[in-house]
């Protein structure tokens, strides 16, 4: 009975180790993916924002493909994808172009308020124009 005493005593504090030290690091990590402002501007990496683009595509076309629909939808669909392109064609090249990001956040608004979404889709999003807006007020705050 002691030693199982002792194992599970061991065990419990093995796992408290464990999750000290890795819980600390998912956190640190989940800020910096959540930290769209940081490194806005010219001369900049804009991986954390090339990153937040890169979603917001991968949520249009799965949005679009669960859509059944009719010519407009689409457009908005394919406007959105293409401002979202030439934005971060510009960050490639270590551009932040204000005005193609309020070109991109205008059209995902006008996919949420006119566009037939599902939740899941409706909900991605939602959280993708907030950061793109966190993204532009970090920037307008630097400049």
């Amino acid at each position: 009975m002691r030693i199982l005493n002792r194992s599970i005593a061991v065990t419990a504090l093995s796992c408290g180790m464990v999750l000290g030290t890795t819980l600390p690091l998912m956190a640190a990590q989940a800020s910096q993916d959540q930290d769209y402002g940081r490194g806005y501007g010219h001369g900049y990496n804009h991986e954390n924002l090339r990153r937040l683009i890169d979603r917001t595509q991968q949520d249009i076309q799965m949005s679009a493909e669960s859509q059944h629909g009719n010519h407009d939808q689409r457009q908005r669909n394919q406007d959105a994808q293409k401002h979202l392109s030439d934005f971060d064609r510009h960050l490639t090249k270590g551009h932040f172009d204000k005005d193609e990001l309020d070109h991109v956040i205008g059209d995902v608004q006008g996919i949420l308020d006119h566009n037939t979404l599902m939740a899941n889709s409706r909900n991605a999003l939602l959280q993708d124009v907030t950061q793109l807006r966190e993204a532009r007020a970090h920037y307008d705050s630097r400049h």
